[in-house]
């Protein structure tokens, strides 16, 4: 599933995240979102940008920027795992082969550590190209949940309006 399209995103609270929660979604890298990327990023190196160049090189076409592939991550956390009001603390990358344009992504990821003492939980991510098991991106990261739903839910109520736990933090 990709959300490319979709403008709302999970929110789940903190409690309700497992070690072992699994996410996954699928982009296709075509050439309006490699042109963004590079506008974004201001890289118009030849590797990427230069089909004449590349042909003389191993890969023989343009590879995709390896950073596009943490941009995925953004919304991974943003979006999917824990989503909303998440931030992330720590990421590791290792980027283990190139993608091209038009490569369809499958990026997945589990929670394999949750940290209870500051609402944090580190999730490995593994993107892989085209639906195959050539894996072109591992990484770890540390994201820290700020959404608590016992926050939001009313105490009481005063003079019509509501009092939550969040009114006294």
């Amino acid at each position: 599933m990709d959300i490319g399209s979709n403008n709302h995103c999970a929110m789940k609270d903190f409690k309700d995240i497992q070690v072992g929660d699994r996410v996954e979604f699928k982009v296709v890298v075509d050439d309006n979102l490699h042109s963004a990327f590079a506008a974004l990023s201001g890289d118009t190196s030849p590797i990427h940008s230069d089909g004449e160049f590349c042909a003389a090189t191993p890969f023989g076409q343009k590879i995709g920027y390896a950073f596009l592939l943490e941009v995925l991550l953004s919304r991974l956390y943003g979006c999917y795992l824990p989503g909303g009001s998440s931030v992330c603390l720590k990421q590791e990358s290792k980027f283990k082969k190139p993608f091209f344009i038009v490569d369809c992504l499958k990026v997945m990821a589990e929670v394999s550590v949750k940290v209870d003492s500051i609402q944090a939980v580190e999730i490995r991510t593994s993107i892989f190209r085209n639906d195959s098991d050539e894996c072109v991106y591992e990484g770890i990261g540390m994201v820290q949940v700020f959404w608590n739903r016992s926050l939001t839910e009313p105490l009481y109520e005063l003079d019509g309006k509501t009092i939550t736990a969040a009114d006294f933090i």
